[in-house]
Order: structure tokens, then sequence, then C-alpha cells
């Protein structure tokens, strides 16, 4: 048991050496609930999740019930509703059709409404709606989804009042209904013995009933049996329009998949990268050294080979999700290969530089878990960035995992071409010039060959 204690207190001793090893061990885990807890923690039933979703909405019904939806859309706590183009002098232009969908291909909204104009149906009773997407996230889809549902829901009264008033006075005739509604107004009036008790005919159309009944800013409709939601569901006529990812045979998968790739290769070619301890304490530089063999050889060796190792690790990945999945990796092969050799070049310069910052393997292993799950949560890797805080979106858009990301979603989900791909494609080279750029001046300047 002795001999038991005298090992433990080694343990310890070593470990306290280390003493940037010993404020990782204790500030990743702090900083990680820190960024998990604004996104998922913070005051109301959502918790801190402040999703604001970007909806375009156009109104080409030009009546008081298209007005009334988009109100009622304005209303939502997670929508943001853009009404017009907004131009470079901040101004705005109305939208088109055209323009409205082509805000969607240039990624300036994922989502888009058209209130036609025949909003109200003229061949019957209920509405119509066009609505225009790229679901290239599951839960952001979902959750506008069911935004715009309950904006015409709760609002179904309201919208439907009129056309109702028009077909019960087509069904009836005008001069029958305007008799209908003046006897029940002379009724109502008699039968109330209060003198500032009185009601005009108008007040008995469906739209007066529910003028009374439900004032403006009031919700009609807050639930109900499946019955009525199902009634109400035949009342609503939505024209779909999926810009992106119709054709997609797995689009859950299709959707996650480069996050989880990207992050993979992070921490793959950064543990291989920290294996330059291992050789220095092997004494493997000093005989190299000893050779005709510089410093930099050594690095842009181990640069290739990790390079190398990270594409293989990430094409294994999505040859298996082909193979397993059906995730079409082949539809758009080229732009996939030239996104994922710049993406693991960029990771493995990612490891270059943390094995030239830290002193220890420890250190490498601590500071690289930290930074990869930091970037991984804060990029729209696991959920989307519109339900984090402002603060924590901005610092994701600067990170690596958020470019890698858009690299695969528009490889895989839009298919997108190497010039539309271009911008994307040049901020990681950018990502890997830079890295690399320090990872050598830091490796010129460190005690690791020495």
């Amino acid at each position: 048991m002795k001999s038991v204690l005298i090992l433990f207190q080694k343990e310890f001793s070593l470990f306290f050496k280390d003493k940037p090893a010993i404020i990782l061990t204790f500030l990743v885990p702090l900083l990680l609930i820190y960024i998990f807890g604004n996104i998922f923690g913070g005051d109301g039933d959502n918790g801190g999740m402040q999703a604001k979703i970007e909806l375009a909405v156009m109104d080409n019904s030009n009546s008081s019930s298209g007005a009334t939806l988009i109100k009622a859309l304005q209303q939502e706590e997670g929508l943001s509703v853009i009404s017009q183009h907004t131009t470079g002098e901040g101004g705005g232009i109305p939208f088109t059709e055209e323009s409205l969908r082509q805000g969607i291909v240039d990624h300036d909204y994922n989502f888009a409404v058209i209130i036609p104009a025949d909003f109200i149906k003229k061949d019957g009773i209920g509405l119509r709606l066009t609505f225009i997407s790229n679901p290239r996230n599951q839960i952001e889809a979902q959750m506008v989804n069911g935004l715009l549902q309950k904006a015409v829901f709760t609002k179904m009264p309201q919208l439907l009042a009129p056309q109702l008033d028009d077909w019960q006075q087509d069904l009836m005739g005008a001069e029958k209904y305007g008799n209908f509604t003046e006897g029940l107004a002379k009724l109502l009036n008699e039968s109330v013995a209060d003198d500032s008790f009185e009601v005009s005919p108008g007040d008995m159309t469906v739209s007066g009933v529910l003028g009374q009944l439900m004032p403006a800013g009031t919700d009609g409709i807050e639930g109900g049996d499946d019955d009525a939601g199902n009634l109400l569901g035949n009342l609503i006529e939505i024209e779909e329009d999926q810009v992106y990812g119709k054709e997609i045979k797995n689009p859950f998968l299709t959707r996650m998949i480069g996050g989880y790739a990207i992050m993979f290769l992070l921490f793959a070619t950064t543990a291989s990268a920290t294996s330059l301890f291992e050789e220095r304490n092997e004494g493997m530089f000093l005989r190299l050294l000893s050779m005709p063999v510089k410093r930099t050889h050594i690095l842009w060796s181990k640069y290739l080979f990790n390079l190398m190792l990270g594409i293989m690790q990430v094409m294994a990945l999505f040859l298996a999700s082909s193979l397993l999945f059906d995730i079409d990796v082949f539809g758009n092969f080229l732009s996939l290969i030239v996104v994922c050799l710049l993406s693991a070049s960029a990771c493995t310069a990612f490891g270059m530089l943390l094995s030239s910052i830290a002193k220890t393997p420890q250190q490498a292993q601590g500071m690289g878990t930290l930074l990869i799950l930091g970037m991984t949560s804060m990029s729209g890797a696991w959920i989307p960035m519109q339900f984090m805080p402002e603060t924590m979106q901005f610092i994701g858009k600067f990170t690596l995992v958020y470019w890698s990301i858009e690299g695969f979603s528009g490889a895989l989900w839009e298919g997108a071409g190497l010039l539309a791909l271009a911008p994307i494609l040049a901020v990681i080279v950018l990502y890997s010039s830079l890295l690399m750029a320090v990872a050598i001046w830091r490796f010129r300047v460190s005690e690791l060959f020495n």
C-alpha cells in the first residue's frame, strides 16, 4: 500500500509541474459550459435559444386579410419578417417573385412566403399561400413551418370572415341577406333592456360578430381537438417550392454530415500533429538534423502526411455514408473533393499551430479540445446559428468550422460548382495559409527541435 501511495504522489507531482496543462484541465470544461449555457440556458421557456429566423414576405393580394397575416407573422418572436429587398444605399425596393427567389439562391435568407392575388379563394372557402424555401437545416425549417401555420391558424377566423360574408350573401341574395342582418339586430336590441345597448346590422355579419368576440390583437384559435385541426388544415392550400435539396434521398444526414466531418477531421489532424512531441522525446529530431535536413523539411513532411491522412479519413466517411445511407457524393464529386482537400489542409495547419504553441502533448490536447468543441458549437454544426445569441453568431462566422460547413453544404446539399463555391474556398485557403505561416514562425523560435 505504501508503494501505491508513493506512486500516487508522484502522479500529482508530475501533473503540477505542467502549469499550463493544469489551467487547461479546469478551463476547458468551464468555458465549454459557458458556451453551451449561453446557447441552451438563459431565461424563458426556450432557454437561451434566441431564434430570429429571417422570413421574406411579398403580399400580392392588396387586401386587409393579407395585411392581417403579415402582422401576425411580425408578432412572432421567432421570426424576423423582411418585406422588401435592401439596396446598397440603405433603402429598399419591393420584392418581385424573381427577386424573392433570387434572395434564397444568394443566401440572403432561406425562407419566403408569397401571399398571392387569390389569397382568398374565389372557387370555395379557404386560403392560398406559396412557401419558397432552402431547408438546409431541418430544425430551422421545422420551426419556420410551425410558426407560419400558427400565424395562419390563430388568425383564421379574421382571415375567412369577409369570405364567409360574401358566401352567405351570394347564397341568400343581397336583399335577403340585408333583411336577415337587420332582423337579427332589431331582435337583439329589443331583447336587451339596457338603453345604452345597440347593435347595427353590420354587427350581425360574420365579420361583425368576430370583431365583437375577438378584438384586434387577439388570437382566434389556441388549440382544439384533432377534427377541428384537420378541418382548418383543409382550408389552407400551401404551394411549396423548395429551391435546393428536392431530389436528395437522405436529406437529414446530408444536412448534418459536413459539420461532423470537419469536427472529426480537426481531432484527427490535431492528434497526428502532436506526434511531433513523441518524436522529439525519442531523439528523432536530433538524428534527422545531424543529416542534411532542415527544420522546414521536417515540418512540411509532417504537414503533407497529415494532409493525406485527413483527406483519406474524410473521404472514407463520405464513401461509407454513400454506401450505407444513400448520401449522393458522386453527383458533385469534383466540388466535394476540392472542399475536402482544402478543409483537410486548413485542419492540418490548425494542428501544426497547436503543436508549435504548446510545450507538452497535454497542453496541445487541452487547447485542441477547447478550440475544436468551441468552434463546432458556435458554427452551426449542432444547432442552427440563428438560435444562438448574436455575439456567438458573430464569433461563429469567423471560425474555420463554419466555412468548411458552408463548403460541404454547397457541394452536397445545393450541388454548387467550383465557381459558386469560390468565395467559400478562398476563405478556407486564407485560413490554411495564415495558420501555417504562424506555425512555421513559431517552430523556428520554439524549443521543440532542441
